[in-house]
Order: structure tokens, then sequence, then C-alpha cells
């Protein structure tokens, strides 16, 4: 089913790529890895000397399922690199559940007696930085989401690097 859905996505921006540049669009959808890796769509706002974008990213993650928000403040800091390479920071939440018959917290193992639902809340970070491409409607993005977040029945989790790579294509 993957296979099958990341095969789609790179066929439709190789079909429409000759159709639209990435530079001059405010929106974006793609995927992205990582331990709460997902799909997510984007948008841009010009605000002031930085672009300010809102991303909301669907992840499933031990038979469950997230739904993070994120406010991207995005800058062209690195410039002097390239000028396609940006770098952005940013901020938001997460709020979903996860279906399991154990949570792990501080290197112990907690077992119930059969799977439960796990209602979850957390807090996240955001820091990036993001190639666009000129000539195809395409952007690539190395980037860690650090979290921190409370799964019920009172368990806290921690995730000081969550790494993952984003592909999107932009519209």
């Amino acid at each position: 089913m993957m296979k099958k859905l990341c095969f789609t996505f790179f066929t439709l921006i190789l079909i429409t790529s000759s159709m639209v540049k990435g530079q001059y669009a405010n929106r974006q959808a793609g995927l992205r890895t990582g331990h709460r890796g997902g799909f997510f769509y984007q948008i841009t706002n010009e605000s002031g000397n930085a672009d300010i974008e809102y991303n909301v990213m669907l992840g499933f993650d031990n038979n469950g399922v997230q739904l993070t928000g994120l406010r991207i403040i995005n800058e062209n800091s690195l410039s002097e690199i390239s000028p396609d390479l940006f770098f952005t920071w940013g901020y938001g939440g997460h709020i979903g559940f996860i279906n399991t018959d154990h949570l792990d917290f501080l290197g112990a193992r907690y077992s119930f007696s059969g799977e439960r639902l796990c209602p979850l809340l957390g807090v996240d970070g955001w820091l990036a930085a993001e190639y666009r491409f000129r000539t195809i409607p395409l952007n690539i993005s190395l980037n860690i989401k650090p979290f921190v977040e409370l799964t019920l029945p009172a368990f806290v989790k921690i995730m000081p690097a969550d790494l993952g790579v984003s592909i999107s294509y932009v519209f």
C-alpha cells in the first residue's frame, strides 16, 4: 500500500513539474519520515522579513493516530550557502490516541491486562533545513521535531530528537 502511494505521489510530481514552478506557490503536501512521521499539508503566508507556515500532519504510530499542528517560521538565513536553502523553526502541539497493551516509561515497561485505548496530548518543536527546487515543484527537508507528551493513564514521553526527512509537492 505504501509503495503504491509513494509511486503515485512521485508520478504526480513528474507529470505536473513542467506546468508549475515551486517557488511561486504557497501550499504543499507531502510525507515526513521519522518516529512521528505521516502525511502533511502546509500553507505559507508572507509576514514581514520571514514567511509563516502552518503545517497539519496526520501520523500513525503504535496502532493509533496523531494529529499535529505546527506554526513554522521560515527564514532565508542559509542563502550564503545556496539561495534555495532555507532555515525553519517552529512550535505546535499534537493530540491523538494509541491502542496498546503496554507503555514504556523511563526505560521500564508497564503492561496492561489487555489492549487499551490511551489518549495522548503533546507539545512539539520544529527545526529544519529545507531545500526548494526552482525547476520542479518539490521541497526536501531534513528536520528534527522534539516533543513531550502525556499519555493517559499518566505516562510522560520525552522525545528530544525525532529526526526525519520530509518530501513535499508544492502547488
